[in-house]
């Protein structure tokens, strides 16, 4: 953190404990953004003039003043977290990825909790994703994609379910590539595992969410940060996907819908039943592992790719850690 809107942004959206006040939801916290001009406009600001100048409700003032009156809990909140190895940012702060910005809009979270490296997040990754139940031939799809990366020197990016998820997230880890970890769990119980830490100590690992850090695994978190993943990624390759439900069908579809990110599809064994679906709403088809690096190439710019490749160390295979 590195600026008053900054502080601003994280008293306002950040919970503390027990505490009794509710923070705002970035709809909430926008619109009082474009109403007031910043969010560090608000600091110092008393409930009447909040009232009398910017045509707020009472009660809306009285809940924003005390918000912005958590500050000396909220130091100790964020030494706690710092602590923990966890990194606060919000799109006032340089580190704030700008690829989610650019990509989504208001939609990219105000707050985004992250451990690692940092750097990893301004990479166009390889998104794979996919079933819980992928069938063996799905696996090696995702196996494969992941070593793709790895071999493009570009951070491979999922969300760390059971399933598609972990199987390439593991598999990247292998290959000695770069992992982003979006995850819709606990991020400070992810990072109780020492080969979690390990990872992350050694400059390959980055593990973000843009929920509270303690928040357990819930539908509704999953279904929230699948668009982070395609915001993230140069290309997405959704490996198995049901029809018209579930979290990789949703996802994908709001992604192309929305214009969040490229979404390739695997056409090809291990597929699932909604992979033909979504080529036909617009998803870019992909039968080999040679389609797939040409469609992240075409995606990415080859500044990207060449900075990426400058950077890429030879590859050290790292410990399965994400099963």
């Amino acid at each position: 953190m590195n600026h008053d809107d900054s502080l601003a942004t994280i008293l306002l959206l950040s919970r503390i404990g027990d505490d009794e006040v509710r923070p705002l939801k970035a709809s909430e916290f926008w619109r009082l953004c474009n109403l007031i001009g910043g969010p560090s406009l608000l600091l110092g600001v008393n409930e009447a003039k909040l009232v009398s100048e910017h045509g707020l409700a009472a009660e809306m003032a009285a809940r924003v003043v005390a918000l912005l009156d958590r500050a000396t809990g909220m130091a100790f909140e964020l030494d706690r977290l710092g602590q923990a190895g966890i990194s606060t940012f919000t799109p006032f702060d340089a580190d704030y990825p700008g690829r989610l910005i650019e990509r989504l809009g208001t939609s990219a979270p105000v707050l985004l909790y992250a451990a690692g490296a940092v750097e990893l997040l301004d990479r166009p990754g390889v998104g794979v994703v996919g079933s819980r139940n992928v069938s063996p031939d799905g696996a090696q799809v995702a196996e494969a994609a992941a070593e793709v990366a790895a071999r493009l020197g570009l951070p491979l990016v999922s969300g760390g379910a059971r399933g598609v998820d972990q199987t390439a997230m593991s598999a990247a880890c292998l290959a000695g590539g770069a992992v982003v970890g979006v995850l819709a769990e606990s991020l400070a119980r992810k990072l109780r595992s020492a080969d979690i830490r390990r990872a992350i100590h050694d400059g390959r690992t980055m593990l973000c969410t843009p929920y509270s850090p303690e928040a357990p695994f819930s539908v509704g978190s999953a279904m929230g940060r699948n668009k982070l993943i395609y915001a993230l990624s140069a290309r997405t390759l959704v490996v198995a996907a049901d029809v018209d439900t579930g979290g990789t069908w949703s996802g994908a579809t709001e992604a192309l819908r929305r214009g969040f990110g490229r979404v390739a599809v695997w056409r090809g064994p291990g597929e699932g039943p909604g992979n033909a679906r979504l080529e036909e709403r617009g998803a870019f088809p992909v039968a080999s592992l040679d389609e797939l690096e040409a469609a992240v190439l075409e995606s990415a710019t080859s500044t990207d790719v060449a900075m990426a490749r400058a950077e890429h160390v030879s590859p050290t295979p790292q410990p399965t850690l994400f099963d």
